[in-house]
């Protein structure tokens, strides 16, 4: 179903392929047996371009999971209609706009999960556990 929440579905895979690309690339420049000094430049040019990507990724996923807490905070207001006295005889035509209201409440909610869950899961193998050294 295509919706105004669907451009943020494609982030979380572009952050797995750009992972993945890195990647690819660290281990095609490591293999090309470049002179000791080059290596080591190469290696830490890919290990700053690598941390850029993550903090890249750490702020759109923030900023994804704070857009999804703004549309959730807008649709609250129209499920007011829920709790008016006429809201047991309302029309067809309303009760299918407040269906679809939840079905966005739920679509933003799952989206904000997903890039919560990602955001923990990048902060979890960038950023060990205070107290564990």
């Amino acid at each position: 179903m295509a919706g105004p929440l669907d451009p943020e579905a494609p982030f979380v895979s572009s952050a797995a392929t750009d992972t993945a690309l890195l990647q690819r690339l660290s281990n095609v420049l490591h293999d090309m047996g470049l002179p000791c000094s080059c290596q080591e430049e190469v290696e830490r040019t890919v290990a700053v371009f690598a941390e850029f990507e993550v903090r890249r990724a750490r702020r759109r996923l923030l900023e994804s999971a704070r857009s999804r807490a703004r549309q959730l905070a807008g649709f609250l207001p129209y499920l007011d209609d829920l709790n008016a006295p006429e809201a047991a005889v309302m029309d067809p035509e309303d009760l299918t706009a407040l269906a679809d209201a939840f079905r966005q409440i739920a679509n933003a909610a799952s989206q904000g999960v997903a890039s919560l869950e990602l955001l923990a899961s990048l902060n979890e193998t960038q950023c060990p556990a205070e107290g564990s050294s």
